[in-house]
C-alpha cells in the first residue's frame, strides 16, 4: 500500500530510527519488573561493542555488545546481572545473578562466558572442544554465539515476538513467534517488510529497493513502513485505532493489535478461537453473583458442565504457558496463549501438555475433572485478552 494525498500526512514515525542514538540512549534504559532482572537499574555504558567482541575481553559493569543496528543489547549492569534488552527495552533474556554488584564476564578463548564476582566465577557458559573460540556475537534476531570462526560454540536463543506502541523496527532485525525460528517477520536492509514461514515468504510490504528504511509501531495505531526523508512508503491504514502492539504469532499470523487490544490488522484472515470442549452446555457464565462468601464474589470465567474424563481440547494454535497440578483453587489447570488471548481451562482430572509447548487445534490439553474448589464434575474457563478478564462467551466460539 502506497501512500496518498489523503493518507499521507497520517503516519508518523514514533521517534527517529537510527543506530547510533540507540546505542547512545543505552544509559537511560529504564528499570525492568518482573524480578528476572533486579532493582539495579543499568550502569552508563563505557565500552559499546557493535555486533561482536573479540574473545580475550573482559566485560565491566556498564559495557554491552549490540545487535549490529543497536536493537537488542546484551548489558553488564552495576548489580551483576547480564540482561539482553530487546525494542522497547524488553527483556529477553537475563543471568539472574542481580545480587554480585560489581561482577565482570570474561569472553574466553576456551570456549567459555564466565560471569565473575569478587574473584570467584559465578556462572560458565561452555563446551569443550579443540578449537579456540574467537569472538561473542549479537545478531539482529536477538540470538547470542559464542564463536570458534563461524562455527556457533555455544547458543543464547533470546528472541523477541512483540513490539509495542511507541517504537520502530529497523533494518536488519527479525522478530520471531519463538526460539524455533520458524515464524519470522525481518525488516530487510532494502526496506522490504517480509513474513517467512520456514524459510518462505508468505506476507510482505513490497517496499524493497529503499534502503534505510525502517517499520514504525505507532501510538496512534498505524504500522508505517519509512524511508529516509521520513517518507511513507507502506502503512496499514489504521492511524483511528490508537496504539497497541505488533505481534509475530505462533499460528502464523503476524497480528496488529489496537488500544482496545482487539486486532485491527492482520497478514492473513483470523478463524476465531473455539470453546475447549464438545459441549454447548453452560452451568454458571462471567460475572454471575456467587454471593457475599465466594472470593472472589463475581465468577471470573464460564463454566461447561462435563463429565470427569471429557477430552478438553486447544482453542487454536498457541503456547501452552502454564501447566499446573494441584493448585488450592483451580486444582489441575493449564493456560494456553493464543496471541493477545490467553484462555485457562480448570478442574482437570489429568493434565497432557508441557509448560512452553506449542500446540494447534484439535489437540488434547488434558481430561475434565473436579479437582481443587470444585462443587461438581465441570470446566472452569477463563479468558483474558490483553491481561484483561473478558467474557469467555465473547471470544470463544462452540464447536
Amino acid at each position: 500500500m502506497t501512500s496518498n494525498p489523503s493518507t499521507a500526512t497520517r503516519p508518523r514515525p514514533a521517534f527517529r530510527a537510527r543506530a547510533s542514538r540507540l546505542a547512545a540512549g543505552l544509559a537511560a534504559l529504564a528499570v525492568v519488573a518482573g524480578g528476572i532482572v533486579g532493582t539495579a537499574a543499568p550502569a552508563s555504558a563505557s565500552v559499546v561493542w557493535t555486533g561482536s567482541v573479540p574473545a580475550g575481553t573482559v566485560l565491566n559493569p556498564g559495557d554491552s555488545v549490540t545487535s549490529p543496528n543497536g536493537q537488542f543489547r546484551l548489558i553488564l549492569q552495576g548489580d551483576g546481572n547480564l540482561v539482553e534488552y530487546g525494542i522497547g527495552n524488553a527483556v529477553l533474556w537475563a543471568s539472574g545473578t542481580s545480587n554480585k554488584p560489581g561482577a565482570t564476564v570474561k569472553i574466553g578463548k576456551d570456549r567459555s562466558v564466565d560471569l565473575v564476582h569478587n574473584g570467584k566465577r559465578v556462572t560458565r557458559w561452555a563446551l569443550a572442544g579443540k578449537k579456540s573460540s574467537t569472538s561473542f556475537v549479537v545478531r539482529g534476531d536477538g540470538t547470542m554465539a559464542l564463536l570458534a570462526g563461524t562455527e556457533s560454540v555455544v547458543n543464547w536463543k533470546g528472541y523477541q515476538d512483540r513490539v509495542t506502541r511507541g517504537n520502530v523496527i529497523l533494518g536488519g532485525t527479525t522478530l520471531r513467534s519463538d526460539a524455533s525460528g520458524t515464524r519470522t517477520l525481518e525488516m530487510k536492509t532494502d526496506g522490504n517488510l517480509v513474513q517467512r514461514i520456514s524459510g518462505k515468504a508468505v506476507w510482505q510490504s513490497r517496499t524493497g529497493g529503499n534502503p534505510g528504511s525502517w517499520a514504525a509501531v505507532q501510538n496512534d495505531g498505524n504500522l508505517v513502513v519509512y524511508k529516509p526523508g521520513k517518507k511513507a512508503i507502506w502503512h496499514t491504514g489504521t492511524y483511528r485505532s490508537g496504539g497497541g502492539s505488533l505481534l509475530v504469532q505462533v499460528d502464523g499470523n503476524v497480528v496488529l493489535y489496537g488500544k482496545k487490544d482487539t486486532r485491527i490488522w492482520s497478514t492473513k484472515p483470523v478463524t476465531g478461537l473455539l470453546w475447549p470442549v464438545l459441549s454447548t452446555k453452560i452451568s454458571g457464565r462471567y460475572g454471575d453473583d456467587r454471593g457475599a462468601n465466594h472470593v472472589p464474589r463475581y465468577h471470573q470465567g464460564t463454566d461447561a458442565p462435563v463429565a470427569v474424563g471429557t477430552p478438553v481440547y486447544a482453542s487454536g494454535t498457541g503456547t501452552v504457558t502454564s501447566a499446573v497440578a494441584n493448585n488450592a483453587s483451580y486444582g489441575n489447570y493449564v493456560v494456553v496463549t493464543y496471541g493477545n488471548v490467553t484462555v485457562l481451562t480448570a478442574h482437570l482430572s489429568k493434565i497432557q501438555v508441557k509448560k512452553g509447548q506449542i500446540i494447534s487445534r484439535g489437540i488434547e490439553l488434558g481430561k475434565s475433572g473436579n479437582t481443587g474448589q470444585s462443587t461438581g464434575p465441570h470446566v472452569h474457563v477463563e479468558t483474558r485478552r490483553g491481561g484483561t478478564l473478558v467474557d469467555p462467551l465473547s471470544v470463544l466460539h462452540f464447536r
